[in-house]
């Protein structure tokens, strides 16, 4: 079986799913011919990977850069992806939303398409609406939330036209189905899955080990956005020990977000912006925190609590959206409600309280993770699932 995974962003010093589709990629290629067709800056970081058997395409000659909508890599992907399909003869043509990276180029497609639906631009806007409206937002935020009623329809549209569809928790496929009365052909539940030998809670040498100076550290990991709460933690970093300092990695704009630190009175010395930390360095970062924190409005199956947990770091979660499924509070990990700020001080005094109480429910989320959240076994269901659609399942 010929398979073409299509993402605008591939090795995630970007985001979830450069993870997927990089996670995937590898693990499908003992099963599947396996071709990604991406940027051309998820190829040129591609180069510098191992992904010996994969083949990636790079269709977009301006960097990589997307605007908030995804329509700069629709448009190539319009223009690259047909000749592409046709030489290659790909069977399945794997999108991921919410890019609707194929939106354009279906009707030319030969190829079966199929759909992992890691989110909605629904929740998305609604979790940047939940944030309100003092908190920085960045472009793309703004303009989802601009044309918000435009672009469920077109949301509407392209889910119910996709028969084969892949949702990353129960929840995603049940706020799916509610709001746009979806019916595919095919569908199933397959929750993400990370590399649990390379984060296997042995911590490596790197850059970003843990430091004599560090303290009683916080790591966030993800893009700068709204609704990803960093408002929340900003404003419980304010109310907690001033020795306890907190680690932010990912890409956005640093200057919005140090001017609203400066308003809520929390010293430039409490929090450092890493920016975009490359993937490799990543399981080091997790291993200099004292616990991960992931306090967003909206999530489906985050990549970044499933690292967390595989490396054995304890995982501060916000109760939103998926994040139940994989994280069960006082066993693989501690929850709060979505904005309270009082909720996650309370989880993070009581992380720091304990500290043997919370490498017992830490190593719970590395064995959950273990048994329930690898690549291997997201790989083999998917790839099953991809013989159900092409009807070559026995």
């Amino acid at each position: 079986m010929r398979v073409c995974l299509l993402t605008p962003e591939f090795l995630p010093t970007w985001g979830g799913v450069g993870t997927y589709t990089y996670n995937l990629a590898r693990a499908l290629r003992g099963r599947a011919e396996v071709h990604v067709v991406t940027s051309a800056r998820g190829c040129m970081a591609a180069e510098a990977d191992d992904l010996d058997g994969v083949q990636v395409h790079a269709i977009e000659a301006d960097g990589g850069r997307t605007d908030g909508l995804g329509l700069a890599f629709q448009l190539a992907v319009l223009r690259r992806l047909p000749g592409l399909a046709k030489a290659h003869g790909f069977d399945i043509v794997h999108a991921n939303h919410a890019y609707m990276s194929d939106l354009l180029a279906r009707r030319r497609l030969s190829a079966i398409p199929a759909l992992t639906v890691h989110t909605t631009l629904g929740t998305q806007i609604q979790g940047t609406l939940r944030a309100g409206d003092s908190v920085p937002r960045n472009g793309s935020e703004r303009s989802v939330a601009r044309w918000r009623l435009l672009l469920r329809r077109i949301e509407r549209r392209y889910l119910r036209r996709t028969s084969a569809l892949i949702y990353v928790s129960r929840w995603v496929r049940d706020s799916s189905i509610s709001h746009y009365g979806l019916q595919p052909r095919f569908e199933t539940v397959i929750p993400n899955g990370v590399d649990t030998a390379r984060l296997n809670g042995t911590s490596r040498d790197g850059e970003t080990d843990r430091r004599p100076d560090d303290g009683r550290t916080l790591l966030f990991a993800g893009r700068l956005l709204a609704l990803k709460g960093i408002d929340t933690l900003l404003r419980a970093l304010g109310r907690l020990d001033p020795e306890v300092r907190l680690l932010l990695a990912g890409p956005g704009d640093t200057t919005r977000w140090t001017r609203y630190a400066d308003r809520l009175g929390v010293g430039r010395d409490r929090y450092e912006f890493l920016g975009p930390v490359p993937y490799g360095l990543m399981p080091a970062l997790y291993h200099r925190a004292d616990a991960v924190v992931l306090p967003s409005f909206a999530e489906s199956c985050p990549m970044v609590a499933l690292e967390a947990m595989a490396c054995g770091t304890p995982l501060i979660a916000a109760r939103a959206g998926g994040v139940t499924e994989i994280v069960r509070d006082g066993a693989t990990g501690w929850l709060f409600p979505p904005g309270d700020v009082d909720g996650l001080v309370d989880r993070i005094e009581t992380v720091f309280a304990n500290p043997a109480r919370a490498e017992e429910i830490a190593n719970g989320g590395r064995d959950w993770v273990e048994r329930n959240g690898s690549v291997d076994r997201m790989a083999e269901r998917t790839f099953r699932f991809y013989k159900v659609v092409a009807g070559e399942a026995s």
